[in-house]
């Protein structure tokens, strides 16, 4: 039985090990990004006004994204973090325009 449970935690901890996490800082989120947006994205169904991002846009559509451009990631790098940028969103790295934060319409999306 010690055999079973000690393997059982191994799997689990190199699992956990080999998961990534999102970026706490907009920094590290935009070099993840690469040359994609990094954008709030509502997994839901229904429209979210969570996060610092969905308070000054407006609220995020139910499964849409909303892109933040170069600019302002700058501006929030310095007073914010990811999980108050996007709030019970997801922040994902989006197609668009990087410097503008306009998405492409397709959403083509990836997580961090």
């Amino acid at each position: 039985m010690k055999a079973v449970f000690s393997i059982l935690a191994l799997a689990t901890l190199s699992t956990a090990m080999v998961a990534r996490t999102p970026p706490k800082g907009i920094p590290e989120a935009d070099e993840a990004c690469g040359d994609n947006v990094v954008s709030c994205c509502n997994p839901t169904n229904k429209e979210s006004s969570s996060g610092l991002i969905s308070a000054i846009a407006g609220p995020i559509l139910a499964n849409g994204c909303v892109g933040v451009g170069a600019n302002a990631l700058n501006i929030l790098s310095g007073i914010t973090d990811t999980a108050t940028m996007c709030g019970d969103n997801e922040v994902k790295c989006c197609s668009g325009n990087k410097n503008t934060g306009l998405l492409v319409v397709d959403l083509q999306c990836t997580s961090l």
